[in-house]
């Protein structure tokens, strides 16, 4: 059986014009620790991803995002991340007058990085292609501005 799936946010620090990416860092486990990942979490049985994602940061991060596109694999569909899951990914910001994200249990570390330095940013394996097509994404909206 196919473990559950799991929902991320690449909450930037504005979904009109995009400067910033938000990385955290994982507390646990030992394996992972200190390094960088998108935050999100697990679907409950009958959650609606982004309903799972909204719950998940709001229990991580203490804060409520506003969504924007879904980022897809290069394939059309969610990207495989560690432990045989697929992860859904959505573009995000944290939503007006909501308090600014906080590292809890999960995290060790909130670091906002420019969205063309965010490769180099010790990645857990899975999420490094995610960057990557977030910063290819964030790229076709800000050329749009220009």
């Amino acid at each position: 059986m196919k473990p559950a799936p799991v929902v991320a946010a690449a909450i930037l620090d504005s979904l009109e014009s995009p400067s910033r990416l938000l990385c955290a860092a994982r507390a646990y486990p030992a394996e992972l620790a200190g390094r960088f990942e998108l935050p999100g979490g697990k679907i409950d049985p009958g959650e609606a991803p982004l309903e799972a994602l909204a719950r998940e940061i709001e229990e991580e991060l203490g804060t409520a995002l506003t969504f924007g596109a879904e980022i897809p694999s290069p394939e059309g569909g969610w990207w495989p991340i560690l432990g045989g899951r697929d992860m859904g990914v959505w573009l995000a910001e944290v939503a007006p007058g909501s308090p600014a994200p906080r590292a809890g249990d999960s995290h060790s570390e909130l670091r906002w990085v420019g969205l063309e330095d965010a490769e180099a940013v010790d990645w857990i394996g899975a999420d490094l292609p995610i960057v990557r097509a977030v910063r290819e994404a964030t790229r076709a909206i800000t050329a749009r501005l220009t």
